[in-house]
């Protein structure tokens, strides 16, 4: 792959944006259930049924209200699947329905996600402690933000081509790369965790991101590469002063004791992380 292909310019040259910066809103994925000392879920079906969820999570009323009819049709599972699933999710702590009646549409809140103890492989409940980001910001249980356009119902769909193109391998990169990506300092994915290198032309994963991903490095690499090819990850020339990211470089007029790097950008974007007031002395150099 030739990256120099894909990287962004000041400007389209059919005039149109090349990022969605979309204003549909965000939702959050815990990121104590990715790492190499805690386990996967059961099947790639589970873990999609558990981001389907994340995402369908109504805030305002800290629920999650779809009918089992919904879900089933939304991802393509049968309702024994999707009974098998969602069993195996409250019996493991990571949902609690909040009503038992089974003619009403499905409800449930999402909990904190349990610990987990390698020793006698059992989670451990964390329901005591509030699913509010506030809480979960003071309990150090890291959650990562992700734009909701940035997932569609087809990645999580359970069809031959969805599973193939989004494994669970891929589908954890890529919600991870969001827990790394911070405009305000880097312009993007941390240039230390995934380096873009301009001079042999690859992509270097560190190495403490493939390990939480359970992946090979070869692997992680791969997958980034596709969504490169997928359109949802660019490559953009940014600079840093002080090791501070000021901008963008096709934009930024030159800057004295300046440093060049590249760096990943997710192509959805938030308008809550773009237009945050750190973000107010970079934007008009940014390439949006």
């Amino acid at each position: 792959m030739n990256l120099n292909n894909f990287k962004v310019h000041a400007t389209h040259s059919s005039g149109v944006s090349q990022f969605n910066v979309s204003t549909n809103g965000q939702f959050i994925v815990q990121r104590k259930i990715f790492s190499d000392i805690y386990p996967d879920f059961p099947n790639l079906l589970t873990f999609k049924v558990y981001i389907y969820l994340c995402k369908s999570y109504e805030w305002k009323f800290q629920r999650v209200k779809k009918a089992k009819t919904q879900i089933q049709q939304d991802l393509n599972l049968s309702r024994v699947e999707l009974n098998h699933i969602i069993d195996w999710l409250e019996t493991h702590f990571f949902i609690k329905r909040t009503n038992r009646h089974n003619q009403q549409m499905y409800q449930a809140k999402l909990l904190t996600a349990p610990d987990y103890d390698p020793y006698t492989n059992t989670y451990i409940s964390c329901e005591d402690i509030p699913f509010h980001t506030g809480v979960l910001k003071d309990r150090n249980q890291g959650y990562i933000m992700i734009p909701s356009d940035a997932v569609t119902t087809r990645m999580l769909m359970n069809t031959a081509s969805s599973n193939r193109d989004w494994t669970y391998l891929k589908l954890k990169v890529f919600l991870n790369l969001y827990a790394h990506c911070w405009l305000e300092y880097f312009g993007g994915v941390n240039p230390d965790t995934i380096k873009v290198n301009q001079v042999s032309n690859k992509i270097e994963v560190d190495p403490a991101f493939f390990f939480n991903m359970k992946g090979s490095e070869k692997q992680v690499i791969r997958s980034i590469e596709t969504m490169i090819g997928m359109s949802l990850l660019v490559i953009v020339d940014v600079s840093f002063v002080k090791g501070v990211y000021v901008g963008d470089k096709p934009l930024l007029p030159p800057q004295p004791r300046s440093a060049e790097c590249c760096v990943l950008r997710p192509v959805y974007l938030s308008s809550k992380k773009v237009f945050r007031q750190e973000l107010d002395s970079k934007r008009r150099w940014m390439i949006l």
